[in-house]
């Protein structure tokens, strides 16, 4: 795992990966993002890796993955009030239901969720979840409260969802560009 030190990098995107389908989608997000300049870290749920191999996360981040087993580090370091205070802006991407649903609730018991309660300068989800899911009236609800804390949201796009459903719906996880330019417009808004 690399350090959590300061970087000459213009911004700092922490990657949150949540455990959706569309976690296979996170290192195309990633490199982009490091394509652009930005210095990257990721961190990732233990669902997400149900999705999407850990190793890869890692290649695609130049660096190791923080997780919950890396959470209490040996050094006395609390990872999420470290990661919290390293991110220039926190990245969800993808945003499950559930990863929105907890942190409007507060929950903070594992690495990402408690990363965004630690005091996070900025968060931008990008939600991934069945068009059902997106449509719900607690997820409806629970978008609401996390924009009245002032945190973003790119997406959810409308088209073939990635478990192959017959009909298309709002719920497929925003392409790369459209996050790439919602994470610079985000990134400006938390400077100014």
């Amino acid at each position: 795992m690399t350090e959590l030190g300061s970087s000459s990098a213009a911004s700092r995107v922490l990657v949150g990966v949540t455990g959706g389908i569309a976690a296979y989608k996170a290192p195309g997000v990633i490199r982009r993002l490091r394509e652009a300049g930005h210095e990257v870290r990721a961190v990732a749920t233990d669902a997400a890796f149900r999705f999407i191999p850990e190793e890869t996360l890692a290649i695609a981040a130049g660096g190791g993955v923080h997780t919950d087993e890396t959470w209490w580090e040996r050094s006395g370091r609390v990872e999420h009030v470290t990661l919290a205070r390293w991110a220039d802006l926190v990245l969800v991407a993808p945003a499950t239901a559930d990863a929105m649903a907890r942190a409007a609730v507060g929950l903070g018991d594992d690495l990402l969720s408690a990363t965004i309660l630690a005091g996070a300068r900025a968060v931008l989800w990008a939600p991934a979840m069945n068009p059902e899911m997106w449509s719900n009236p607690a997820t409806e609800r629970n978008v609401e409260t996390l924009k009245g804390w002032n945190h973003r949201f790119v997406g959810p796009s409308e088209g073939l969802m990635a478990s192959a459903e017959e009909l298309p719906g709002v719920g497929r996880l925003a392409d790369e560009a459209e996050i790439l330019a919602a994470v610079e417009e985000a990134l400006a808004g938390a400077r100014g």
